[in-house]
C-alpha cells in the first residue's frame, strides 16, 4: 500500500512519555518522559509543528503545563502554577492557552509573559469543550439536562451565548462553523449542531439527527468529537457508545453514510492524503486504523502500552 509520510504524537502513560513515531514504520522516533506524578489531559500542537503543549494534572487539584521542542526532542515544565486543567485549547499564535478547571473557570495562560488571568465561568454548568482562533474561544457547556455555547472575546467578555439541543459533548471550529456535537437529553435526540457564523442570525443552528444503524438494544451513539477534511465540508462525527463513525456533508447539512467500527472509539484524526484516518479510544487505550474510502476497520495496534486519546498527526 502506497502511504504518504507522516508523523504522529501520542501520550504512552505506561511509560510516561510522549511519543514521536514515523506513521509509516511505526518507528519510534523519539520518547520524551513527563513525571510521572502527572497524568496529561490533552495534547495541542503548534501550526509549524515545532512544538506540543501537553496540560497534565497533578495532585491535589493542581496543574501543570510541559513543551515538547519537537526540533531537539526535549520536554520542560512551564514555571507557573496551574490549576487541574479539564479543557485545554491553545490560541493560533501559540502565545496563549487557554484551561478550564473542574469547577469551570475558564482561564487565560500568557505562555511568554508567565501569567495566569480569571476570565469567569457560567453558573452550575460544567466545560465539556473549548477551542480558539484570533478573535475568541469558543466553550461548550453542560448544563443540567441541557447544553449551550458561549463564546468569549480574548478579554474573557462574554460575546455570544446560545442553547445546544440535547447535551454538548465536545466543540470544533471549521471556517466560520462552530461544531457541537451532543448527546440526547429528556426532550432530544442526539446529532451535531452547525452554528453558521456567516448567518444574520447564527443563534439557531443546523441540526443533524444522528442514528446509527449499529445501535442495538437502545444503545446510544454518544456523538463525541468531529474531524473535518481539508475540503471544509466532508466531516467525520465519532460515535463513541456505538463505535461507528457518521459522515455529513457540511453544506448540505446531510449525512451521507456511516461507518461501523464494531468496537469504541473516542476520536479521529486524518491522515495528510485523507484515504485513512487514526481513531483512538478511551476505552481501550490503543489505535484504530480505518481505511475512509472503502468505509471499513482495517487494524488495530497490539501492545500492551496505555495510549492516551490525544493525538496529533502531521
Amino acid at each position: 500500500m502506497d502511504w504518504a509520510p507522516y508523523k504522529m504524537l501520542m501520550i504512552d502513560a505506561t511509560a510516561h512519555a510522549l511519543l514521536l513515531v514515523d506513521g509509516v514504520n511505526n518507528e519510534v522516533l523519539a520518547e520524551m518522559a513527563y513525571p510521572d506524578l502527572f497524568i496529561p489531559t490533552t495534547l495541542a500542537l503548534t501550526a509549524d509543528a515545532a512544538k506540543a503543549y501537553l496540560p497534565a494534572a497533578g495532585e491535589n487539584g493542581s496543574g501543570a503545563l510541559f513543551i515538547a521542542n519537537l526540533h531537539n526532542f526535549s520536554l520542560y515544565q512551564l514555571p507557573i502554577e496551574l490549576p487541574h486543567p479539564t479543557q485545554f485549547t491553545l490560541a493560533p499564535n501559540s502565545e496563549t492557552a487557554y484551561l478550564v478547571d473542574p469547577g469551570g473557570v475558564l482561564y487565560a495562560l500568557d505562555t511568554v509573559a508567565m501569567s495566569l488571568t480569571k476570565l469567569g465561568s457560567p453558573d452550575n454548568a460544567s466545560c465539556v469543550g473549548i477551542t480558539a482562533d484570533t478573535q475568541a474561544v469558543y466553550t461548550a457547556w453542560e448544563h443540567k439536562n441541557s447544553g449551550s455555547i458561549a463564546i468569549f472575546d480574548n478579554q474573557g467578555r462574554l460575546i455570544k451565548e446560545h442553547a445546544v439541543s440535547g447535551i454538548p459533548t465536545n466543540i470544533s471550529l471549521n471556517n466560520n462553523r462552530i461544531l457541537v456535537p451532543f448527546t440526547a437529553s429528556t426532550f432530544t435526540g442526539e446529532g451535531l449542531a452547525i452554528f453558521d457564523q456567516n448567518k444574520q442570525d447564527d443563534s439557531i443552528p443546523a441540526v443533524i439527527t444522528i442514528q446509527c444503524p449499529a445501535r442495538t438494544h437502545g444503545l446510544k451513539a454518544y456523538p463525541c468529537s468531529v474531524a473535518v477534511a481539508p475540503d471544509n465540508n466532508t466531516a467525520y462525527v465519532v460515535n463513541e457508545d456505538s463505535g461507528s463513525i457518521t459522515i455529513v456533508d457540511l453544506s448540505k447539512t446531510a449525512i451521507t453514510g456511516h461507518i461501523s467500527i464494531g468496537r469504541s472509539i473516542s476520536n479521529l484524526t486524518l491522515l495528510p492524503d485523507c484515504r485513512f484516518a487514526v481513531a483512538t479510544s478511551n476505552m481501550f487505550a490503543d489505535l484504530t486504523l480505518i481505511d475512509l474510502v472503502n468505509e471499513r476497520l482495517l487494524s488495530v495496534t497490539a501492545s500492551t502500552h496505555e495510549i492516551l486519546s490525544p493525538i496529533a498527526i502531521f
